[in-house]
Formats: structure tokens, sequence, C-alpha cells
């Protein structure tokens, strides 16, 4: 059983490779679950909160800020965020396990630095196995997808161990 059976079909091109990942993986969800009433032609230029990001100034973008922002422009839209402190690994890998068995499409945040980046990174888990989670790490302008495959393991693990990466995000299906 896939997750997201037709992943691929939904996935898009992130306009903004430095700030854009969660009006990015919002519009995937929102494009899967077939929401109406959603610009998606303007979805992440509207939702990335740091597209103007000037040096020095502080981020904006986040699972809640975003989420508040697309929530108070479509009020019939509302995403759900969970945080996860360090050390609760399992906790987040069992609530996304969760979701996923209840075919609820999931973005989850995770460290970059065993991967030698800095930061984090938001992506959609798009399918699972007993042992591992896939994850859509990027599609590229040309539609090429890059996928992230971790062992539920090494995720946990990641979780535990690095800065950042605590959170989840959902669709609330009201």
């Amino acid at each position: 059983m896939s997750l997201f059976p037709d992943w691929e079909q939904f996935a898009i091109s992130q306009r903004r490779s430095q700030t854009g990942c969660i009006p990015t993986g919002y519009e995937m969800i929102l494009r899967a679950a077939a929401v109406e009433g959603v610009d998606f032609d303007t979805f992440q230029d509207d939702f990335d909160l740091d597209k103007n990001l000037k040096p020095g100034e502080q981020p904006k973008n986040d699972f809640n800020s975003v989420a508040d922002a697309v929530r108070a422009k479509y009020h019939h839209v509302s995403f759900q965020c969970k945080s996860f402190p360090a050390g609760k690994g399992d906790d987040k890998l069992r609530f996304i396990e969760g979701l996923i068995g209840s075919q609820q499409p999931v973005l989850v945040s995770i460290a970059l630095e065993p991967f030698g980046g800095n930061g984090w990174h938001i992506m959609p888990v798009v399918d699972a196995t007993d042992d591992k989670l896939i994850l859509l790490k990027v599609m590229k302008l040309d539609g090429t997808k890059e996928k992230c495959t971790l062992s539920k393991e090494e995720f946990v693990c990641i979780h535990n161990k690095y800065d950042g990466g605590k959170d989840v995000a959902y669709l609330d299906r009201q």
C-alpha cells in the first residue's frame, strides 16, 4: 500500500530553492486533496514569507506562520503543525506512521547536517515501507524528482541528534 499512490502527478517544482519548501509542500498537499478555491498559479509567491528576505533579516517561514497566512486568505484551509522536542524522534515517527496509516499526506522537517548541509529541509513523505520513509526532496524545473530514502531508525537518530527539523505539518480534515 502506498501512502500517496499518485504523488508524482501532484509534485511541483519549488520556485525558490532557498526559502520556498514550506509553501511548495503545502501546495502539493492541497493539490493532492483536490482542495477547491485555491489559486495554485500564485500559491508559492503568495505564501513564501521570505521571498523578499534581505541580508540580516530574520526568516519568517515556518510551518505555523505559513499555515496562518494560508488560512487568512483561504478560510477553508487549515494546516496543523506539531513539534517534537529533541530526544522524541520515536514519538515523531509514530505520529507520522499514524498519519500514513490514515492516508494523510504529511510534511516533515529534517536537519540537513547529516547530509553535509546547514539548517533543515521540508519534504513530503511520499511513501513508506515497514522500515523506511521515502521523502520527495525536490522536483527540479525539468520535472526530475529527487527522493530521499531514510531508514526509520536513521530518521529517528537524525531527529534526536541534530538541531532543527523537529516539526511535521498536515492538512486538517475538517
